[in-house]
C-alpha cells in the first residue's frame, strides 16, 4: 500500500476513459469532425471495490470520497446485467449483489466499437475505471474490462476490496487522529462500511466451499491457506454465521463444511 492508503493492484494501458466527460455514450450520437487523440491513460494506484461503495461515495468539488478517502481509478467484478453497443462504445451494467448495478461506459470510437465484440450478459467481468457523475447519476468510465476466466478471481477481489479499504480507514485515523469524535452521521457510515466488508468476506468463504467437490468439504485449514489475508478467527465467526444461517453444514468433524445444496 502506498502512503496514501491506496493500493498498487496493477498497472495496465487503457485507450481512454482518462478525460473528462465530454465524450458521452449515446446510441444516436455522432462524434465530432475533429478530435483530439485521447491519451492513453495509466492506472497505477487502483482501488478495488464493491458496487455499492461506488454509489454511496460521496462527490465534493470534482473529487469523490469512499468514507473520507479519495478515489478515482478502481476496480469492481460482477455479473454483466445489460449490454449494449452505442454509436461510440459499448454500455455495460455491472452488478455485484451488494447494491443496484453500475453502468460501465466503454468509450471505443465509433469504428473500433463495430470491430468489438460485447461481453455477454450473464458472465462475471471485471472493470477497471475512472468514477464519473453526470445529472447526479454515478458511473464508470472504463479503461478495461475483460470476462474472469477464474471464479477465484472473484474471491481474491472480494479480499482486495476489504483489506484495501481498512488500510484507507487506518490511513485516514492515522491523518486526523483516532481521538477525534464521530459524529452521528459517520458512525451510521462505520457501520454500514464494516457491514458492507462483513458481506463481502461470507460471500467469499461461501463461494470457496461452494466449489469443493469432495464429500467431506472444505476443511478450515484450507480456508485459511486460500485466504491468507484472514486470521483463523474472522473465517471460524464466517463459519459459524453462515452455519447458523444454514448456508453450509458440518461434515466428517467441525473442521470441514459442505455446501448446503
Amino acid at each position: 500500500m502506498s502512503k496514501s492508503g491506496s493500493g498498487n493492484y496493477g498497472s495496465i494501458s487503457a485507450q481512454g476513459g482518462a478525460s473528462g466527460g465530454s465524450d458521452q455514450l449515446s446510441e444516436g450520437s455522432v462524434g465530432p469532425a475533429t478530435k483530439t487523440p485521447r491519451p492513453r491513460a495509466r492506472i497505477q494506484d487502483v482501488i478495488p471495490c464493491c458496487v455499492n461503495q461506488l454509489l454511496t461515495s460521496t462527490l465534493v468539488d470534482n473529487v469523490f470520497k469512499i468514507r473520507g478517502s479519495v478515489v478515482s481509478q478502481v476496480s469492481v467484478v460482477g455479473i454483466i446485467r445489460w449490454a449494449e453497443r452505442a454509436a461510440n462504445g459499448i454500455l455495460y451494467k455491472i452488478n455485484d449483489m451488494t447494491s443496484k448495478p453500475v453502468e460501465a461506459r466503454h468509450w471505443l470510437g465509433r469504428d473500433k466499437a463495430k470491430q468489438t465484440t460485447l461481453l455477454p450478459v450473464g458472465v462475471y467481468a471485471k472493470v477497471f475505471g475512472v468514477l464519473k457523475c453526470s445529472a447526479g447519476a454515478k458511473s464508470l468510465e472504463v479503461l478495461k474490462i475483460g470476462a474472469l476466466e477464474d471464479m477465484n478471481e472473484f474471491t481474491v477481489h472480494i479480499l482486495e476490496t476489504v483489506n484495501a479499504h481498512m488500510m484507507l480507514r487506518k490511513a485516514r485515523q492515522e491523518t486526523v487522529g483516532e481521538s477525534v469524535p464521530l459524529a452521528p452521521s459517520q458512525m451510521d457510515d462505520v457501520r454500514d462500511y464494516d457491514e458492507s466488508c462483513l458481506s463481502l468476506i461470507q460471500k467469499g468463504v461461501l463461494r470457496l466451499i461452494h466449489q469443493c467437490p469432495r464429500q467431506e468439504g472444505k476443511s478450515i485449514h484450507e480456508l485459511q491457506t486460500q485466504l491468507c489475508s484472514l486470521n483463523i478467527k474472522a473465517i471460524k465467526e464466517v463459519i459459524e454465521y453462515l452455519t447458523t444461517e444454514g448456508h453450509i453444514y458440518s461434515t466428517v468433524d467441525q473442521e470441514h463444511f459442505r455446501y448446503t445444496d
